[in-house]
């Protein structure tokens, strides 16, 4: 007995291939977003100052249970890509930083151009937790650094242009000897030149201060301020004395200039 079976006929039109096209793109987009971000980064070389462990959750939307840069244990980092700005051709990132009572969050989005811009960043950190960083240096602080920043910017070509609060909140140094300030604002907001300019000063402090900051492109940051003590004879007051003379006001003139980055 003969059987006649005719089988399909497959006609690659234009239509057939952008359909396949479409299912194969959804196909490794969908590969991609399932991605275990343990697998991700084991084959990432971070830098050596940094390490990440603890992994949970996927490429786009995962976490790190541990964070450390430069011998600072910042806790846990969550992340929640925006895959739909790539077809833009930009990176964009929801990311969350957290250790007990302090964090770190913001929105980054990096450009092919190599602009980075951080919007809706606040926080909130410990002045202790950033011991590490001032090792072998003859003082150290205590207190709470909070802020918010809606739009900051920074580029490869060492533009940096920042727009937003500083709050220090009980600031006191504990070495070599205890002092207390009090508490200080800067405001900050960026020009055109890319440089970014500030003023801080206090707020409820010991320390009276009044003064400007500037930070330019090139890494250098300017200090000029006036400093005085709220009490008149005071620990403080002699401590001020150590910076210069007073004017006829009782203030102190500080200037003080740092290379912040090559």
């Amino acid at each position: 007995m003969k059987i006649n079976y005719s089988f399909p006929k497959f006609s690659f039109n234009k239509i057939n291939i952008k359909t396949v096209l479409i299912v194969l793109v959804a196909y490794s987009f969908f590969l991609i977003t399932t991605l275990p971000a343990s697998v991700v980064f084991s084959l990432i070389s971070l830098p050596k100052n940094m390490s990440l462990a603890s992994f949970s959750g996927t490429i786009w939307s995962g976490q790190a249970r541990q964070l450390r840069i430069s011998g600072i244990e910042l806790g846990s980092v969550s992340w929640k890509l925006h895959p739909f700005n790539l077809l833009l051709g930009e990176l964009s990132a929801e990311l969350s930083i957290k250790n007990r009572n302090q964090y770190i969050k913001s929105e980054i989005n990096l450009s092919p151009s190599g602009k980075i811009a951080l919007e809706e960043t606040r926080f909130e950190i410990e002045l202790s937790s950033l011991a590490p960083l001032t090792y072998g240096l003859p003082v150290s602080y205590s207190g709470t650094a909070s802020g918010y920043f809606p739009v900051s910017f920074f580029h490869k070509n060492n533009y940096v242009g920042l727009n937003g609060k500083l709050s220090l909140s009980g600031i006191e140094m504990i070495s070599p000897q205890p002092q207390y300030f009090g508490d200080f604002i800067a405001d900050f907001r960026a020009e055109k030149e890319g440089a970014t300019s500030g003023l801080i000063k206090n707020a409820h402090a010991e320390l009276n201060l009044d003064g400007k900051l500037k930070l330019t492109k090139k890494g250098q940051f300017t200090v000029s301020a006036k400093l005085s003590a709220r009490t008149k004879d005071s620990s403080l007051d002699q401590m001020l004395s150590f910076f210069g003379r007073k004017d006829g006001n009782g203030n102190v003139q500080l200037n003080n200039t740092t290379k912040l980055w090559q």
